[in-house]
């Protein structure tokens, strides 16, 4: 009995501590069951793959995270935060990486004047994390997407970066400016390390809603050659809430990337090996519709690209289409389901014919907030 008393004074004392100095534990649990079937032709039209699973998963509608966050205002002007977030894989307990908050790890100090950010960041690009613009405009986020469904999977991205300086203004007039900078792994500042930028914009007026983002990757010489080109992105997006639909409409033009979302070196066995000037657009289109009480979300996307950089040209394809319904069954807790299918191409002259990757998948499952 005293050690359970002396046990309860010392949480006590731990969580008066805690919201003197405006500390937020705080995550998402997200777990259900998918099926997915994979199939994959080589450059001659053989079938390679043809590969069904049906498994426990996690984060079927949102990644699982743990994260810990405060903030302190130090004057009426000046304000000094932390965000400290680890990604979770609920079906078997582990980590996503072995990097201790892969998520994000960052200081902020806040100002009149706008907030700045170090640390590791997710990009201006994606939909999570601290300094998410142009993906809070699209319909899909990129994990639903990247299982399931039609979300930014099939464009060329920014991912989270370690070493990385964001800044965010204040609102002014319904619009937001944003800058940020990666120096790259462990020899920052060098060609020697892929390194990031971009500048965004945003803007919201009520059921309106907008972003640009601008990006930059400069290519490590070690992966990409002497003299790499580096890749260059315009990513726009808007939504608008008509009451009985939220639309969402989002476009992308990429040049010399190396990487198009689903278009990779796991997908297709010959087309993008080494392959660092990729160019191309993509449109990805959605809408989430109030239905029986619960959200229906659906959408589309699809990307056309190429690459003449090589003796032998290259030249893909590919679209995607997927929905998922989710209900709350109280604030912090809903249900879910998931369908979706994608189908990507890709062909050389050399060819006798295109190499192909179909992926088709659903899941049900459940999420927690806390």
């Amino acid at each position: 009995m005293k050690k359970t008393l002396a046990a309860v004074a010392v949480l006590g004392a731990f969580a008066g501590s805690a919201l003197a100095a405006d500390v937020t534990i705080y995550g998402r649990i997200d777990t259900g069951l998918g099926y997915t079937n994979t199939e994959k032709f080589n450059q001659n039209g053989v079938k390679t793959t043809d590969d069904s699973a049906l498994s426990m998963i996690s984060g079927g509608s949102t990644t699982s995270r743990f994260g810990i966050k405060g903030s302190e205002e130090i004057s009426e002007n000046l304000t000094v935060g932390f965000v400290l977030e680890k990604g979770l894989t609920i079906d078997d307990g582990t980590s996503k990486n072995d990097t201790m908050f892969d998520r994000e790890s960052s200081l902020w100090v806040k100002t009149n004047f706008g907030t700045v950010y170090a640390g590791r960041l997710g990009s201006l690009f994606s939909d999570g994390g601290s300094m998410a613009m142009w993906g809070n405009h699209v319909a899909f986020g990129s994990g639903t997407g990247g299982s399931y469904g039609a979300g930014y999977t099939l464009l060329a991205s920014q991912s989270r970066a370690s070493n990385r300086i964001s800044y965010a203004s204040p609102v002014v007039g319904g619009f937001k400016f944003a800058a940020e900078y990666s120096m790259g792994g462990a020899e920052e500042n060098t060609r020697d390390t892929d390194r990031e930028a971009a500048l965004g914009v945003e803007y919201k007026n009520g059921a309106f809603g907008a972003a640009m983002v601008v990006g930059t990757i400069i290519e490590e010489r070690a992966e990409h050659g002497v003299d790499p080109e580096d890749q260059y992105t315009v990513s726009l997006a808007a939504d608008y809430d008509f009451g009985v639909a939220k639309v969402y409409l989002a476009g992308q033009y990429f040049k010399d990337a190396n990487t198009v979302g689903s278009f990779n070196t796991d997908n297709f066995a010959t087309a993008f090996t080494e392959r660092d000037e990729l160019e191309g657009y993509g449109f990805v289109v959605g809408a989430d519709v109030p239905l029986a009480g619960g959200t229906l979300t659906v959408g589309g996307a699809y990307t056309d690209g190429e690459d003449k950089a090589k003796d032998s040209s290259l030249e893909f394809s590919g679209w995607n289409v997927g929905a998922q319904y989710k209900y709350q069954l109280s604030k912090r807790t809903r249900v879910y389901a998931t369908v979706g299918y994608t189908d990507l191409e890709a062909e050389q002259d050399s060819w006798s014919d295109k190499e192909e990757y179909k992926y088709w998948g659903g899941n049900i499952g459940m999420a927690h907030y806390f």
